[in-house]
């Protein structure tokens, strides 16, 4: 029985030693390998979004130093005058960025670390119609790397108000606001100052979040005129940082983040231009206390308007 016994191990084991990779080990295998492959490249995509997220949200950071150092310098937030969207933007009014730059006499705001402290050292020399650091979102390819397309590319835009007019919000054009004024209304921290946009591309055929139209104007609540297919689509949408039009440097929130189409009123005067941007998860919106957050697409357009209004004064004699 014992060397019964011993065969039948010895058997068994010969058996063990001649049976080889079966097809079902090979796909296992492979699916392992492709999972594990996918999970790694999603980190990388993951990774190389969220470095991207932080490096916007740091543009736009710096962008409200910029702005509490411009309230503190002159008890006002820049003033925004409006030009027509076919006019230079070299020729017309200067955007809210310009002016900041101008009034701050800085090149870029990269060196702004605080709200309260101008950098020292610079020589006041405000650069003309060209990129600036920190001025164009890494999500956005069409904005980093535009090869001369775009003059001055710009990704952030000031906020107007909550309809295609423009009125009601703090770079409302024709008027003027303080931080102070605008914390004892609504407070800052409920206040949008500067959001993102997405610049034309350089080959539309159809129209897209980052294309516009000019319509005849002046432009109300039921949204842009229908169009007639692609021709009329401009494709300069953040051409410049240095002009004060919604072609660029303004937006208002008619429509939600990523909402289309857009157009502008041929006298500048009233838009539906909205925020956009590359980001999966929504975009950055800097307010007026100097944060920034992230906007989903799906944020409630109720939600979404109140930010950019300023309320109205109290009736006199209200409790």
């Amino acid at each position: 029985m014992t060397v019964q016994r011993r065969k039948i191990s010895s058997s068994s084991r010969c058996s063990g030693r001649r049976r080889g990779i079966s097809r079902a080990d090979v796909v296992v295998v492979l699916f392992l390998v492709s999972i594990t492959a996918m999970l790694v490249v999603m980190g990388m995509t993951r990774g190389r979004e969220n470095a991207r997220l932080v490096f916007c949200s740091r543009n736009l950071t710096r962008i409200g130093f910029a702005i509490a150092l411009f309230d503190q310098m002159r008890g006002e937030l820049p003033a925004t005058e409006i030009h027509p969207p076919d006019q230079p933007t070299s020729t017309g009014p200067p955007g809210p960025l310009k002016t900041l730059l101008r009034e701050l006499d800085l090149p870029d705001f990269t060196d702004l670390k605080d709200p309260r402290t101008r950098p020292k050292g610079h020589n006041g020399q405000v650069p003309g119609e060209i990129p600036i650091p920190g001025f164009t979102c890494p999500s956005d390819p069409e904005a980093a790397g535009t090869g001369g397309r775009l003059p001055a590319p710009v990704s952030y835009r000031a906020a107007t108000g909550d309809s295609p007019l423009g009125d009601n919000g703090p770079f409302a054009p024709g008027r003027i606001w303080s931080l102070a004024a605008i914390e004892q209304r609504d407070g800052t921290s409920y206040t949008a100052a500067f959001s993102e946009r997405l610049v034309g591309a350089s080959d539309e055929a159809s129209e897209t979040v980052r294309s516009y139209r000019i319509a005849a104007g002046p432009l109300t609540d039921s949204g842009c005129p229908a169009s007639s297919g692609p021709s009329g689509l401009r494709n300069d949408a953040g051409s410049s940082w240095v002009a004060g039009d919604y072609r660029s440097t303004l937006y208002n929130h008619a429509l939600t983040p990523g909402g289309s189409p857009s157009c502008i009123a041929s006298n500048g005067r009233t838009a539906f231009m909205g925020a956009s941007s590359g980001h999966v998860r929504g975009v950055h919106l800097l307010r007026l206390d100097g944060s920034v957050t992230v906007v989903a697409p799906t944020v409630a357009p109720k939600i979404w308007r109140e930010y950019a209004a300023i309320s109205p004064p109290e009736p006199s004699g209200s409790p």
